[in-house]
């Protein structure tokens, strides 16, 4: 049986939290690429952990020098950096939104009902190296169904602009993913039928209620591993690796199933994610299964 989950992820670029990032002008048609850049400054993560300042390099104090040189070739983005540095920005990047046409193939022009997509490029300023570079793709329809507060935005400009704006993010700051985790359906174990009632809360995204209905089980009988297993799971949706690892391997030595062996491996996989995301130090318990 699966149940949502909702998982830090790592950037997918570099992090660059706690940095200041220069925002370019974005490169495309201006009904769409000033839109994505308005957003980009103004949706920047600032939530514990995720902060990043973004800014307009038109904004520093050598804006005319930077207009100047604010071209798109490699020359031209060395020489952004330069600049950049000298007012202590860590990071400049630069969009640009890919050649779309609408349904006349003659104009190139912004078409709301065609997929957005913006690709990037993150440079550090301290050593003018390309940290990577990546495309970002969004439509409308999609981007309404993963960020529903859309629905209040009229113009579809500005819905794909703030959809186009939180995804870039994701390359450079940790973000929150949904996927679906293996728990553990018992027959036939006593206090099994309370497990699968715990499993449907979980199922529904109730993973507090259905931890206290598995523990629930557990303490009443130490033999559920099928409890035990599920509260390891909900150790780890709740970001608590360390104990999640402590459950697993208790259930593993009792019961080495796949199933069992396949979470322990899922439960490090997710810490070794959120540490990477957030830059912490190793477990003190360390790795078991992953390198």
């Amino acid at each position: 049986m699966g149940a949502p989950v909702h998982l830090w992820k790592p950037p997918s670029l570099e992090s660059t939290v706690g940095k200041r990032v220069a925002v370019a002008e974005v490169l495309g048609p201006k009904e769409i690429a000033g839109p994505v850049r308005r957003k980009m400054l103004a949706l920047a993560p600032s939530d514990a952990g995720r902060q990043i300042e973004a800014l307009a390099p038109e904004s520093l104090a050598q804006h005319e020098t930077i207009r100047l040189v604010s071209g798109t070739d490699e020359v031209n983005d060395l020489a952004l950096a330069s600049v950049a540095r000298q007012e202590d920005v860590d990071y400049v990047l630069r969009g640009q939104v890919l050649s779309r046409r609408s349904h006349q193939e003659d104009q190139d022009e912004f078409d709301s009902a065609a997929p957005l997509a913006v690709s990037w490029r993150l440079m550090s300023v301290a050593d003018g190296r390309h940290a990577g570079g990546r495309p970002v793709v969004v439509d409308l329809e999609t981007a309404r169904k993963d960020y529903p507060e859309l629905a209040l935005i009229a113009d579809p400009a500005e819905a794909l602009a703030t959809a186009a704006a939180r995804e870039a993010y994701r390359l450079v700051a940790p973000s929150v993913v949904r996927e679906r985790v293996q728990i553990e359906i018992p027959y036939l174990w006593a206090g099994s039928k309370e497990v699968r009632r715990g499993n449907l809360l979980a199922r529904n995204g109730k993973w507090g209620e259905a931890e206290q209905v598995w523990q629930k089980v557990f303490d009443q009988h130490p033999t559920q591993t099928a409890a035990l297993h599920n509260l390891a799971i909900a150790a780890a949706a709740a970001q608590d690796f360390s104990l999640a690892k402590e459950r697993i391997r208790r259930v593993i030595r009792r019961q080495p199933t796949p199933l069992h062996k396949q979470s322990m491996a899922w439960i490090e996989q997710q810490q070794r994610k959120y540490h990477q995301a957030f830059d912490l130090p190793d477990p003190p318990e360390g790795w078991f299964v992953t390198r």
